[in-house]
């Protein structure tokens, strides 16, 4: 997609993130989390430690971390992002960062107890040169046994290209248009809303990639799985799960 670059999904979603996956968002956000289930995990996790989440976003995973009494700091590319969530209460007990997530800047070596990329947003990160670059940034950043925690899909090997209908509203229609490149891993939509007022364009680009795979990724830099559910409840995950939480920790 020619023009795109890490900060343009944020950038042009922003100003409809929350209205769409909030907790009453039209277009369901995850189907294994909420925002309280993530934090009682993380903190559980955390022990008391600092929390880093890479692509913060509007803050609906930092917020309820914050709630937790856990010191969190967040990193995006968007400052469209960010700016949306400076606005919103308890907003200034957060550290904000602008940056990739690839390589946070800024940010102390072995400083966070647990670091947090949630609801696929690892697969933001559109190459795979890329997302190896962010698991180093996690492994030098976390303290010696801290936990890296990744929730994504799983990609599905019979999915396909075309038009879905995710919403229909009486003055609102929501679809996606979707490629798919199965050798590169790559997944190019946009998501288009159609209104009367006129149509919107949301674009996105994900570089997927398998439990395996992340394990391997992990493993290279030198962070070992601990555990893996199909939700943040403890669901426990099999070869039909959709979802995966995954959690890889650094030597002690």
């Amino acid at each position: 997609m020619e023009g795109y670059d890490e900060r343009t999904y944020g950038d042009r979603i922003a100003a409809v993130y929350d209205e769409w996956y909030g907790e009453d968002g039209g277009v369901a956000l995850t189907e294994i989390g909420n925002p309280t289930e993530v934090a009682d995990r993380i903190a559980d996790l955390a022990e008391g430690g600092p929390v880093l989440e890479l692509g913060v976003g509007t803050g609906r995973l930092a917020l309820a971390m914050a709630e937790c009494g856990l010191a969190v700091t967040g990193v995006d590319s968007s400052t469209a992002m960010l700016d949306r969530l400076r606005t919103k209460p308890g907003a200034s007990r957060l550290t904000l960062v602008e940056g990739d997530m690839a390589d946070p800047p800024g940010l102390s070596d072995g400083g966070f107890a647990v670091v947090l990329v949630g609801f696929n947003t690892f697969f933001n990160l559109t190459s795979a040169d890329a997302q190896n670059r962010c698991v180093g940034s996690v492994a030098r950043l976390l303290r010696p046994g801290g936990r890296f925690v990744i929730e994504a899909f799983v990609p599905d090997p019979k999915a396909h290209d075309g038009l879905s209908v995710r919403d229909v509203g009486l003055d609102r229609v929501l679809l996606d248009v979707v490629h798919t490149d199965v050798e590169a891993q790559i997944i190019t939509g946009q998501r288009i809303e159609v209104t009367a007022a006129g149509n919107r364009l949301f674009p996105y680009v994900l570089r997927y990639a398998t439990p395996d795979q992340l394990d391997a990724m992990a493993t290279a830099s030198g962070l070992a799985l601990e555990d893996r559910t199909g939700d943040w409840s403890g669901t426990p995950f099999t070869e039909n799960s959709p979802f995966h939480v995954s959690t890889w920790r650094s030597p002690t």
